[in-house]
């Protein structure tokens, strides 16, 4: 069986540290790097496959809102079928509103790497730009009628929604893909480095050995087929207890508490939840960075010969 002081030197070894310091600018001279990582693929699956779902649902009403039911058909299934695709005609871009709406609730309850805000919210307004596009054209109509100057904005189309699905799946999509290589992680003898580089924004979380109290990993189903999962880096500040008072409510504020949980209630986990800038997210092997992190912790005390 391998030593942990052997795991330390092979890890040391298999990362190139002038590359590192160039990475890391704030590494202090005296500090030796031991371990480098960053998010994998399949730790941003679930964002991948909400752009997927998003385009999906793009896509099926655009196939819906232009295809023509039953047309020349006789009987009364087909004039039932024409007649509910002229009714859906009159709803489809409000249907739409709906159906992205429930998409963002359901997200957001399900309480995964998705649900944050800013997702949350960038799926509302996916949502409701048909909605607005269409109302705007009903005013530069009526604008029209009345003699005015029209807003001159294009006629919503059903076969926007091809154009939009494929628009606001992209940008999801590489938003995702530029946060997945922003995030970087680096172990020290000393310290532990979180590292978050977009273009020209950089920023770095460094938490000595001496703050961490306990370290946790977390591995989903497929992160154990996989090989990947969470490092959580367990602080002072992350232990920190919420209070749990009963608030006595009178009617009018019941009524805005139950309205705020049916918008923002979230299905409760027993892990602790941290984002991607604040633990080690998706990482390769997270139990030898456990046990490499776990070694360094001891030995913090001591000088470290590797």
């Amino acid at each position: 069986m391998i030593k942990l002081s052997e795991l330390l030197s092979e890890s040391r070894d298999s990362i190139n540290e002038e590359l590192i310091r160039k990475k890391f600018s704030s590494i202090g001279d005296e500090e030796i790097p031991i371990w480098f990582g960053s998010p994998t693929s399949f730790s941003y699956t679930p964002r991948y496959i909400l752009a997927i779902i998003i385009f999906s649902i793009h896509f099926i009403f655009y196939r819906v809102a232009t295809t023509v039911y039953a047309e020349g058909r006789e009987g009364f299934l087909y004039i039932f079928l024409r007649f509910m695709d002229q009714l859906f005609d009159l709803v489809d871009v409000f249907a739409f509103v709906f159906v992205m709406l429930i998409i963002a609730r359901i997200n957001h309850f399900l309480n995964i790497s998705t649900s944050n805000v800013k997702i949350s919210l960038f799926l509302i307004i996916v949502g409701i730009i048909p909605s607005i596009w269409f109302i705007t054209n009903i005013i530069d109509w009526f604008l029209l009628l009345i003699g005015e100057n029209g807003l001159n904005i294009p006629e919503w189309l059903d076969t926007w929604f091809l154009g939009l699905g494929i628009i606001n799946s992209s940008i999801f999509l590489i938003y995702s893909v530029i946060s997945q290589l922003s995030y970087s992680y680096l172990v020290t003898d000393k310290n532990i480095y979180l590292k978050r580089k977009i273009f020209f924004y950089n920023s770095y979380t460094i938490i000595t050995i001496d703050e961490i109290v306990n370290l946790k990993t977390q591995m989903s189903f497929f992160g154990k087929m996989l090989g990947y999962g969470n490092l959580l880096l367990i602080t002072e500040k992350n232990l920190e207890a919420k209070s749990n008072s009963n608030i006595e409510r009178n009617g009018l504020q019941k009524f805005f508490y139950i309205l705020k949980l049916l918008i923002s209630y979230k299905r409760q986990r027993k892990e602790l939840i941290l984002k991607p800038s604040e633990c080690f997210f998706g990482i390769k092997n997270p139990m030898l960075v456990y046990q490499l992190a776990d070694e360094i912790i001891d030995n913090n005390n001591g000088e470290i010969e590797i």
